[in-house]
């Protein structure tokens, strides 16, 4: 059964910052905690400057590099190094806060202003190479959390179902796109599951 919720409220370019949207990321860190015995590992591979940044038990990531965060790179380079560590024999990501740019506008946006070139492999589902890496390094019953203008997430062909959909529908302004969020949880598929 998936959760399903709506919400209006006022949305910026960082929703980690909205109340409604921290209590969910709040509550699927301590889920994350008390699954783990507190040894759990969560990952932000776009994470700005997030309040993650802050947390132990988070690696974070954003190409800014006036970001203070473990890893200034690509999303792909940032998670091949976690796929990397993970062969290594150090803890997979439990927890994933997937939050890139929605559009091809936001992505030249955010490279404009940084002053990088945007470059024509990066416009053409740039984020799947990350997600395929990522999707593999996680255990059954870690989370993947997305935002964006679709649900589409990490889905299921990388091992993952929907358990929360939550709408944000922007309060100052109805004619914007509605911020989506969702929740993904890793499960054990069978071989019957790929032959669909």
């Amino acid at each position: 059964m998936i959760v399903m919720d709506y919400k209006k409220t006022n949305i910026t370019n960082t929703p980690y910052d909205n109340p409604h949207i921290r209590r969910i990321l709040d509550k699927e860190i301590d889920r994350m905690m008390w699954k783990t015995q507190g040894a759990g590992v969560g990952i932000d591979g776009f994470a700005r400057e997030s309040f993650v940044n802050d947390l132990e038990c988070f690696i974070t990531n954003d190409l800014n590099p006036e970001f203070n965060c473990d890893y200034n790179l690509e999303w792909k380079d940032f998670a091949k190094i976690i796929e990397e560590r993970t062969l290594q024999g150090f803890r997979p990501p439990d927890l994933v806060f997937f939050d890139p740019p929605y559009s091809l506008r936001q992505l030249k946006d955010h490279y404009d202003g940084i002053g990088k070139d945007l470059e024509l492999w990066q416009t053409h589902n740039m984020w799947k190479t990350g997600k395929d890496a990522i999707a593999k390094t996680m255990p059954v019953g870690s989370r993947v959390v997305s935002f964006g203008w679709t649900t589409s997430g990490f889905g299921h062909k990388r091992g993952f179902e929907k358990v929360a959909i939550y709408v944000f529908e922007q309060a100052a302004r109805e004619d914007r796109y509605a911020l989506l969020v969702t929740i993904e949880e890793k499960v054990q598929h069978t071989l019957q599951d790929f032959n669909e």
